[in-house]
């Protein structure tokens, strides 16, 4: 038995469909009254032809803050794969990032460890690696507390250092770090809310650079580094360098919308982040932009994702094989 926290986000999803694929026992840990609509989409893109993919996994209903829940869920498992966290750049939900990923990953780490499971992974972000400049970030970027951090790669490092923890304890368990994940997954959520908004149409383009990995091919290298020797290591997972513009024009164009072409100033977006701020303080809504997301769109950064294509021997998709899928998969629901 294999244990998902997170089953219904993005990684989540893309981890319940390569599980079965591999034809393994799920549990799925979810939230009380969690909507699970978009994790039955999710399977229904990729198994077509499976329509009780659903029935063949075990759900238990509960939360990764929830010691009781958490217990229950570790009952007979042999691998956990965590990726139950919250993702948000809302100075607003810092509170929650840290009860969640902080707070429930040492839950997470703590259960595994009372339980004896055969291993853990933990999927983390780039988020929690430090920044570098001139030169790729990888698994040896040494983090620097004292440069800015948004509140949600603070959650992240300090969800690592809980595994790292559980590892001193004895717990057997890999850290997988992926760059800007692009796939299928609920409307509103991760990147998905970057994704919707080009299908929308936009003119403007961030200057910046990160880069990108396909969730199915994160999916895949979660459950092979689980095979894979190494305590407490940790992989970057990136699948293609890229610049906002070059992502923007190819899901504008898998959506066959006019790719944008105006490049964003940064005197813009500092206006943007903060006319947001306002508008959220007196609406109580969600911000479109943060001071956070600004600093990042305006970053020139690299990642080398050589450790885990050493190890594993692994090929990434494109960034023009995962736009086309998520597209694929926006356009396939019904309006």
């Amino acid at each position: 038995m294999w244990l998902i926290t997170g089953g219904t986000g993005i990684v989540g999803a893309h981890l319940v469909a390569e599980g079965l694929a591999r034809g393994e026992r799920l549990r799925l840990l979810v939230r009380e009254g969690s909507d699970r609509r978009g994790l039955e989409r999710v399977l229904r893109h990729y198994r077509p032809d499976d329509a009780d993919a659903l029935d063949q996994l075990e759900f238990i209903e509960g939360d990764v803050t929830d010691v009781i829940g958490l217990a229950e869920a570790m009952e007979g498992v042999r691998q956990v794969y965590h990726a139950a966290a919250i993702v948000s750049f809302d100075p607003r939900d810092t509170g929650r990032m840290q009860e969640v990923n902080i707070t429930g990953t040492a839950n997470v780490v703590n259960a595994a460890l009372s339980h004896g499971v055969d291993r853990l992974c933990h999927v983390s972000s780039i988020g929690a690696l430090g920044h570098a400049t001139g030169t790729p970030i990888d698994e040896r970027t040494p983090w620097n507390a004292d440069e800015r951090h948004s509140a949600y790669a603070v959650s992240k490092y300090e969800a690592e250092l809980e595994v790292q923890r559980g590892v001193a304890e004895g717990l057997d368990a890999v850290i997988a770090n992926p760059c800007l994940i692009i796939g299928p997954g609920a409307g509103g959520r991760s990147s998905m809310t970057l994704v919707e908004r080009v299908r929308k149409g936009t003119r403007f383009y961030p200057p910046g650079s990160t880069a990108v990995v396909d969730a199915r091919d994160v999916a895949k290298a979660c459950m092979d580094l689980m095979q894979y020797e190494g305590k407490g290591e940790r992989y970057l997972l990136s699948g293609e360098n890229i610049t906002y513009k070059a992502l923007f024009t190819l899901l504008a164009e898998a959506f066959g919308n006019t790719p944008p072409h105006v490049r964003v100033r940064s005197s813009w977006l500092a206006l943007a982040w903060r006319l947001e701020r306002l508008r959220t303080l007196v609406t109580g809504g969600h911000p479109l932009v943060t001071r956070d997301t600004t600093r990042t769109s305006l970053m020139q950064r690299s990642f080398s994702s050589e450790k885990v294509r050493s190890a594993l021997g692994m090929e990434f998709r494109s960034a023009q094989e995962m736009t086309q899928n998520v597209a694929e998969f926006l356009l396939a629901q019904r309006p």
